[in-house]
Protein backbone atom coordinates (compact mmCIF):
# COMPACT_ATOMS: atom_id res chain seq x y z
CA UNK A 1 0.00 0.00 0.00
CA UNK A 2 3.19 2.61 0.56
CA UNK A 3 3.71 2.29 -3.07
CA UNK A 4 0.63 2.20 -4.30
CA UNK A 5 -0.15 5.63 -2.30
CA UNK A 6 3.71 6.58 -3.28
CA UNK A 7 1.83 6.64 -7.19
CA UNK A 8 -1.30 8.11 -6.34
CA UNK A 9 0.32 10.98 -4.80
CA UNK A 10 2.57 11.76 -7.93
CA UNK A 11 -0.52 11.05 -9.99
CA UNK A 12 -2.15 13.82 -8.03
CA UNK A 13 0.91 16.35 -8.36
CA UNK A 14 0.78 15.35 -12.41
CA UNK A 15 -2.80 16.79 -11.74
CA UNK A 16 -2.14 19.95 -9.85
CA UNK A 17 0.16 20.73 -11.99
CA UNK A 18 -2.44 20.43 -15.46
CA UNK A 19 -5.28 22.93 -14.10
CA UNK A 20 -6.98 22.43 -17.69
CA UNK A 21 -7.08 19.24 -16.71
CA UNK A 22 -8.16 19.15 -13.82
CA UNK A 23 -10.92 22.03 -14.21
CA UNK A 24 -12.30 19.75 -17.29
CA UNK A 25 -12.69 16.84 -14.51
CA UNK A 26 -13.93 19.42 -11.87
CA UNK A 27 -16.28 21.40 -14.11
CA UNK A 28 -17.27 19.83 -17.89
CA UNK A 29 -19.78 16.99 -16.01
CA UNK A 30 -21.96 19.83 -14.83
CA UNK A 31 -21.71 22.05 -18.01
CA UNK A 32 -22.53 18.82 -20.48
CA UNK A 33 -25.18 18.12 -17.78
CA UNK A 34 -27.04 21.84 -17.87
CA UNK A 35 -25.99 21.74 -22.11
CA UNK A 36 -27.84 18.20 -22.39
CA UNK A 37 -30.24 18.49 -20.18
CA UNK A 38 -31.95 21.77 -21.46
CA UNK A 39 -30.93 21.32 -25.47
CA UNK A 40 -32.58 17.23 -25.26
CA UNK A 41 -36.55 17.29 -24.75
CA UNK A 42 -38.91 15.45 -25.86
CA UNK A 43 -41.45 17.36 -25.12
CA UNK A 44 -44.15 18.76 -27.21
CA UNK A 45 -43.56 22.84 -26.45
CA UNK A 46 -45.05 24.19 -29.34
CA UNK A 47 -46.33 22.54 -32.34
CA UNK A 48 -48.14 25.04 -35.16
CA UNK A 49 -51.34 23.38 -37.24
CA UNK A 50 -53.40 25.31 -40.28
CA UNK A 51 -56.80 24.40 -40.95
CA UNK A 52 -58.76 23.99 -44.01
CA UNK A 53 -62.37 24.57 -43.15
CA UNK A 54 -64.37 23.84 -46.54
CA UNK A 55 -67.39 23.37 -44.12
CA UNK A 56 -67.52 26.88 -42.70
CA UNK A 57 -69.91 26.00 -40.10
CA UNK A 58 -69.86 26.52 -36.18
CA UNK A 59 -68.99 22.98 -35.45
CA UNK A 60 -65.91 23.17 -37.35
CA UNK A 61 -65.13 26.23 -35.64
CA UNK A 62 -65.92 24.94 -32.21
CA UNK A 63 -63.38 21.71 -33.59
CA UNK A 64 -60.29 24.40 -34.18
CA UNK A 65 -61.22 25.98 -30.62
CA UNK A 66 -60.73 22.73 -28.82
CA UNK A 67 -57.53 21.89 -30.80
CA UNK A 68 -56.50 25.20 -29.89
CA UNK A 69 -56.83 24.65 -26.12
CA UNK A 70 -54.94 21.82 -26.47
CA UNK A 71 -51.72 22.48 -24.10
CA UNK A 72 -48.74 22.92 -27.08
CA UNK A 73 -51.16 23.38 -30.44
CA UNK A 74 -50.67 26.94 -31.94
CA UNK A 75 -53.04 27.45 -34.41
CA UNK A 76 -51.09 29.10 -37.36
CA UNK A 77 -54.01 30.38 -39.74
CA UNK A 78 -56.31 28.93 -42.43
CA UNK A 79 -55.52 27.45 -45.70
CA UNK A 80 -57.24 27.60 -49.04
CA UNK A 81 -57.21 24.21 -49.65
CA UNK A 82 -55.69 20.76 -48.78
CA UNK A 83 -53.10 21.06 -51.61
CA UNK A 84 -51.47 24.26 -50.12
CA UNK A 85 -50.16 21.92 -46.95
CA UNK A 86 -47.10 20.39 -48.95
CA UNK A 87 -45.89 24.19 -49.32
CA UNK A 88 -46.77 24.69 -45.38
CA UNK A 89 -44.88 21.81 -44.57
CA UNK A 90 -42.06 22.38 -46.71
CA UNK A 91 -41.71 25.65 -45.43
CA UNK A 92 -42.36 24.88 -41.50
CA UNK A 93 -45.06 27.16 -41.54
CA UNK A 94 -47.44 24.15 -39.95
CA UNK A 95 -46.68 20.81 -38.86
CA UNK A 96 -50.74 19.70 -38.79
CA UNK A 97 -53.28 20.44 -41.07
CA UNK A 98 -56.75 19.72 -40.30
CA UNK A 99 -58.99 19.34 -43.27
CA UNK A 100 -63.02 19.66 -42.71
CA UNK A 101 -64.81 18.58 -45.63
CA UNK A 102 -67.96 20.36 -47.19
CA UNK A 103 -70.96 19.05 -45.19
CA UNK A 104 -69.44 18.16 -42.16
CA UNK A 105 -71.61 19.71 -39.80
CA UNK A 106 -74.82 18.66 -42.11
CA UNK A 107 -73.66 14.78 -41.61
CA UNK A 108 -73.63 15.09 -38.06
CA UNK A 109 -76.29 16.91 -37.23
CA UNK A 110 -78.10 14.08 -39.06
CA UNK A 111 -76.13 11.45 -37.26
CA UNK A 112 -74.39 9.95 -39.94
CA UNK A 113 -70.27 9.56 -39.93
CA UNK A 114 -68.67 12.21 -41.21
CA UNK A 115 -64.72 12.22 -41.78
CA UNK A 116 -61.85 14.93 -40.47
CA UNK A 117 -58.59 14.60 -42.38
CA UNK A 118 -55.55 15.53 -40.24
CA UNK A 119 -52.29 15.38 -42.85
CA UNK A 120 -48.72 15.32 -40.59
CA UNK A 121 -45.18 16.07 -41.02
CA UNK A 122 -43.64 12.87 -40.63
CA UNK A 123 -40.03 14.24 -40.95
CA UNK A 124 -39.98 14.67 -37.49
CA UNK A 125 -41.41 10.70 -36.49
CA UNK A 126 -41.67 11.69 -32.69
CA UNK A 127 -43.52 15.02 -32.99
CA UNK A 128 -45.72 13.32 -35.89
CA UNK A 129 -47.09 10.72 -33.35
CA UNK A 130 -47.84 13.04 -30.30
CA UNK A 131 -49.56 15.45 -32.93
CA UNK A 132 -51.88 12.39 -34.12
CA UNK A 133 -52.50 11.45 -30.77
CA UNK A 134 -53.70 15.08 -29.76
CA UNK A 135 -55.87 15.48 -32.84
CA UNK A 136 -57.27 12.37 -32.97
CA UNK A 137 -58.23 13.01 -28.84
CA UNK A 138 -59.27 16.58 -29.75
CA UNK A 139 -61.84 14.92 -33.02
CA UNK A 140 -63.14 12.05 -30.71
CA UNK A 141 -63.87 14.62 -27.92
CA UNK A 142 -65.83 16.86 -30.12
CA UNK A 143 -67.73 14.05 -32.05
CA UNK A 144 -68.82 12.87 -28.53
CA UNK A 145 -70.38 15.91 -27.55
CA UNK A 146 -72.48 16.54 -30.83
CA UNK A 147 -73.65 12.74 -30.73
CA UNK A 148 -74.93 13.19 -27.04
CA UNK A 149 -76.68 16.54 -27.92
CA UNK A 150 -78.05 15.30 -31.37
CA UNK A 151 -79.05 12.28 -28.81
CA UNK A 152 -80.77 14.36 -25.64
CA UNK A 153 -82.33 16.72 -29.16
CA UNK A 154 -83.97 13.35 -29.89
CA UNK A 155 -85.23 12.63 -26.66
CA UNK A 156 -82.36 9.39 -25.32
CA UNK A 157 -82.20 9.46 -21.30
CA UNK A 158 -78.82 10.75 -20.19
CA UNK A 159 -78.36 7.20 -18.70
CA UNK A 160 -78.13 5.42 -21.88
CA UNK A 161 -75.46 8.04 -23.05
CA UNK A 162 -72.95 7.00 -20.29
CA UNK A 163 -70.10 5.29 -20.87
CA UNK A 164 -70.14 1.87 -20.03
CA UNK A 165 -66.56 2.13 -19.07
CA UNK A 166 -64.68 4.60 -17.71
CA UNK A 167 -60.77 4.80 -18.27
CA UNK A 168 -59.39 7.26 -15.43
CA UNK A 169 -55.22 6.89 -16.28
CA UNK A 170 -52.24 7.36 -13.30
CA UNK A 171 -48.85 7.68 -14.33
CA UNK A 172 -46.06 6.47 -11.64
CA UNK A 173 -42.65 8.23 -11.29
CA UNK A 174 -43.07 10.76 -13.45
CA UNK A 175 -46.89 11.90 -13.55
CA UNK A 176 -46.28 15.06 -16.00
CA UNK A 177 -44.57 12.90 -18.39
CA UNK A 178 -41.75 15.29 -18.58
CA UNK A 179 -39.03 14.10 -20.50
CA UNK A 180 -36.04 15.74 -18.32
CA UNK A 181 -36.97 12.98 -15.32
CA UNK A 182 -35.60 9.94 -17.50
CA UNK A 183 -33.41 11.96 -19.54
CA UNK A 184 -31.41 12.66 -16.78
CA UNK A 185 -30.16 9.58 -15.01
CA UNK A 186 -29.18 8.63 -18.36
CA UNK A 187 -27.11 11.39 -19.26
CA UNK A 188 -25.14 11.32 -15.78
CA UNK A 189 -24.58 7.89 -16.84
CA UNK A 190 -23.13 8.97 -20.23
CA UNK A 191 -21.28 12.07 -18.76
CA UNK A 192 -19.87 9.76 -16.42
CA UNK A 193 -18.35 7.05 -18.42
CA UNK A 194 -17.35 9.69 -21.07
CA UNK A 195 -15.04 12.06 -18.98
CA UNK A 196 -13.78 9.15 -16.59
CA UNK A 197 -12.81 7.47 -19.97
CA UNK A 198 -11.17 10.03 -21.04
CA UNK A 199 -9.46 11.17 -17.88
CA UNK A 200 -7.52 7.61 -17.61
CA UNK A 201 -7.00 6.94 -21.45
CA UNK A 202 -3.54 8.93 -20.91
CA UNK A 203 -1.75 7.70 -18.05
CA UNK A 204 -0.10 5.21 -19.11
CA UNK A 205 1.43 5.97 -22.71
CA UNK A 206 1.93 9.47 -21.07
CA UNK A 207 4.88 8.51 -19.15
CA UNK A 208 5.91 6.93 -22.45
CA UNK A 209 5.84 9.89 -24.34
CA UNK A 210 7.42 12.49 -21.76
CA UNK A 211 10.48 9.87 -21.24
CA UNK A 212 9.54 8.88 -17.64
CA UNK A 213 8.35 5.96 -18.13
CA UNK A 214 12.11 4.37 -17.76
CA UNK A 215 11.66 5.23 -13.38
CA UNK A 216 8.61 3.22 -13.51
CA UNK A 217 10.17 0.67 -15.19
CA UNK A 218 13.09 0.24 -13.21
CA UNK A 219 11.00 1.36 -9.24
CA UNK A 220 10.26 -1.92 -7.31
CA UNK A 221 6.64 -0.93 -7.99
CA UNK A 222 4.13 -4.10 -9.59
CA UNK A 223 2.54 -3.60 -12.44
CA UNK A 224 -0.67 -3.81 -10.66
CA UNK A 225 0.36 -1.44 -7.98
CA UNK A 226 1.18 0.96 -10.91
CA UNK A 227 -1.92 0.45 -12.06
CA UNK A 228 -3.79 1.08 -8.71
CA UNK A 229 -1.98 3.77 -7.49
CA UNK A 230 -2.65 5.77 -11.13
CA UNK A 231 -6.01 4.74 -10.49
CA UNK A 232 -6.96 6.69 -6.98
CA UNK A 233 -6.66 10.11 -7.48
CA UNK A 234 -9.10 9.44 -10.82
CA UNK A 235 -11.28 7.34 -8.91
CA UNK A 236 -11.53 10.48 -6.17
CA UNK A 237 -12.31 12.96 -8.90
CA UNK A 238 -15.28 10.50 -10.09
CA UNK A 239 -16.89 10.72 -6.51
CA UNK A 240 -17.06 13.99 -6.51
CA UNK A 241 -18.34 13.96 -10.00
CA UNK A 242 -21.00 11.93 -9.20
CA UNK A 243 -21.96 14.38 -6.20
CA UNK A 244 -22.06 17.13 -8.95
CA UNK A 245 -24.27 15.42 -11.46
CA UNK A 246 -26.73 14.42 -8.73
CA UNK A 247 -26.65 17.92 -7.01
CA UNK A 248 -27.30 19.62 -10.46
CA UNK A 249 -30.04 16.73 -11.53
CA UNK A 250 -31.72 17.52 -7.99
CA UNK A 251 -31.42 21.69 -7.94
CA UNK A 252 -31.52 22.73 -11.46
CA UNK A 253 -34.07 20.00 -13.33
CA UNK A 254 -35.93 19.14 -10.21
CA UNK A 255 -35.14 14.91 -10.46
CA UNK A 256 -35.35 14.52 -6.50
CA UNK A 257 -33.62 10.66 -6.23
CA UNK A 258 -36.61 8.65 -4.70
CA UNK A 259 -34.41 6.07 -3.33
CA UNK A 260 -31.36 5.68 -1.39
CA UNK A 261 -28.92 7.99 -2.17
CA UNK A 262 -25.75 6.05 -0.17
CA UNK A 263 -27.21 2.93 -2.49
CA UNK A 264 -26.65 5.55 -5.61
CA UNK A 265 -23.62 6.79 -4.55
CA UNK A 266 -21.97 3.23 -3.98
CA UNK A 267 -23.25 2.31 -7.18
CA UNK A 268 -22.43 5.12 -9.12
CA UNK A 269 -18.70 4.28 -7.97
CA UNK A 270 -18.83 0.57 -9.51
CA UNK A 271 -19.87 2.19 -12.49
CA UNK A 272 -17.39 5.05 -12.23
CA UNK A 273 -14.06 2.64 -11.97
CA UNK A 274 -15.44 0.30 -14.45
CA UNK A 275 -15.60 3.44 -16.96
CA UNK A 276 -12.19 4.21 -16.01
CA UNK A 277 -10.90 0.51 -16.28
CA UNK A 278 -11.69 1.55 -20.08
CA UNK A 279 -9.37 4.67 -20.64
CA UNK A 280 -6.62 2.13 -18.52
CA UNK A 281 -6.87 -0.25 -20.93
CA UNK A 282 -6.54 1.83 -24.02
CA UNK A 283 -4.31 3.64 -22.74
CA UNK A 284 -1.51 0.65 -22.13
CA UNK A 285 -2.57 -0.54 -25.64
CA UNK A 286 -2.08 2.31 -27.98
CA UNK A 287 1.60 3.74 -28.63
CA UNK A 288 -0.12 7.43 -28.71
CA UNK A 289 -1.75 9.64 -26.25
CA UNK A 290 -4.13 11.20 -29.00
CA UNK A 291 -4.84 7.87 -30.40
CA UNK A 292 -5.78 6.52 -26.68
CA UNK A 293 -7.78 9.69 -26.14
CA UNK A 294 -9.68 9.00 -29.66
CA UNK A 295 -10.40 5.35 -28.82
CA UNK A 296 -11.62 6.40 -25.38
CA UNK A 297 -14.43 8.74 -26.93
CA UNK A 298 -15.10 6.33 -29.57
CA UNK A 299 -16.02 3.51 -27.47
CA UNK A 300 -17.74 5.47 -24.94
CA UNK A 301 -19.71 8.55 -26.47
CA UNK A 302 -21.17 7.07 -29.82
CA UNK A 303 -22.59 3.71 -28.81
CA UNK A 304 -23.38 4.73 -25.15
CA UNK A 305 -25.86 7.35 -27.00
CA UNK A 306 -27.52 4.99 -29.46
CA UNK A 307 -27.23 1.16 -27.87
CA UNK A 308 -27.02 2.23 -24.06
CA UNK A 309 -30.89 2.58 -24.01
CA UNK A 310 -30.81 6.17 -23.26
CA UNK A 311 -32.65 7.06 -26.26
CA UNK A 312 -34.21 4.12 -27.73
CA UNK A 313 -35.30 1.19 -25.80
CA UNK A 314 -33.06 -1.75 -25.55
CA UNK A 315 -35.56 -4.20 -26.28
CA UNK A 316 -36.77 -2.65 -29.58
CA UNK A 317 -33.40 -3.39 -30.84
CA UNK A 318 -32.39 -6.11 -32.86
CA UNK A 319 -31.63 -9.50 -30.84
CA UNK A 320 -27.32 -8.84 -32.03
CA UNK A 321 -27.18 -5.43 -30.88
CA UNK A 322 -29.71 -6.04 -27.59
CA UNK A 323 -26.36 -8.82 -26.73
CA UNK A 324 -23.84 -5.64 -28.00
CA UNK A 325 -25.95 -3.54 -25.46
CA UNK A 326 -25.22 -5.70 -22.80
CA UNK A 327 -21.36 -5.44 -22.59
CA UNK A 328 -21.54 -1.30 -21.93
CA UNK A 329 -21.23 -0.25 -18.55
CA UNK A 330 -23.84 2.39 -19.70
CA UNK A 331 -26.69 0.15 -20.57
CA UNK A 332 -26.31 -0.94 -16.55
CA UNK A 333 -25.72 2.36 -14.92
CA UNK A 334 -28.85 3.81 -16.31
CA UNK A 335 -31.04 0.95 -15.55
CA UNK A 336 -29.63 1.42 -12.02
CA UNK A 337 -29.65 5.20 -11.75
CA UNK A 338 -33.07 5.24 -12.96
CA UNK A 339 -34.50 2.48 -10.99
CA UNK A 340 -32.76 3.89 -7.73
CA UNK A 341 -33.67 7.92 -9.13
CA UNK A 342 -37.56 7.33 -10.33
CA UNK A 343 -38.58 4.63 -8.65
CA UNK A 344 -36.57 4.47 -5.40
CA UNK A 345 -35.96 0.76 -5.78
CA UNK A 346 -33.30 -0.93 -3.52
CA UNK A 347 -30.65 -3.23 -4.68
CA UNK A 348 -33.14 -6.44 -5.78
CA UNK A 349 -34.22 -5.32 -8.37
CA UNK A 350 -30.75 -3.80 -10.09
CA UNK A 351 -28.49 -6.81 -8.79
CA UNK A 352 -27.76 -8.40 -12.30
CA UNK A 353 -26.92 -4.95 -13.34
CA UNK A 354 -24.25 -4.29 -10.70
CA UNK A 355 -23.44 -7.79 -11.12
CA UNK A 356 -22.62 -7.05 -15.05
CA UNK A 357 -20.83 -4.13 -14.21
CA UNK A 358 -18.27 -5.91 -11.50
CA UNK A 359 -17.96 -8.82 -14.38
CA UNK A 360 -17.01 -5.80 -16.73
CA UNK A 361 -14.73 -4.24 -14.47
CA UNK A 362 -12.88 -7.17 -13.84
CA UNK A 363 -12.37 -8.08 -17.64
CA UNK A 364 -11.17 -4.75 -18.28
CA UNK A 365 -8.66 -4.90 -15.53
CA UNK A 366 -7.32 -8.27 -16.40
CA UNK A 367 -6.84 -6.98 -19.82
CA UNK A 368 -5.16 -4.04 -18.96
CA UNK A 369 -2.57 -5.90 -16.25
CA UNK A 370 -2.22 -8.18 -19.04
CA UNK A 371 -1.32 -5.58 -21.80
CA UNK A 372 1.02 -3.45 -19.35
CA UNK A 373 4.76 -4.22 -19.45
CA UNK A 374 7.28 -2.32 -17.24
CA UNK A 375 9.64 -2.67 -20.41
CA UNK A 376 10.74 -0.12 -23.00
Amino acid sequence: MRRVRAIARKEWLHLGRDPRSLLAALAMPAVLLLLYGYAVNYDLTELKFAIVDEDRSATSRRLGEVLSSVPGFRCAGGLARADDADAAFQSGWARVVVVFPPGFERRLQTGRESAVQVLVDGSEGTTANIALTYAHGAVSLLGQRQMGQQALVKGLSKQLLAQAVELRPRVLYNPDLESRRFLVPGLIGIILMMMAALLTSGVVVRERERGTFELLAASPVSAAELLVGKLLPYLALGAFDVVLAVGVGWGVFGVVPQGNLLLLFALAMVFVLCSLSIGLFFSCVAPTQQLAMLLGFVTTVLPTMILSGFAFPVRNMPVFLQGVSQLLPATHFIAIARGIVLKGVGIGPVWDHVVALSVITAVLMRLALKRFRKTL
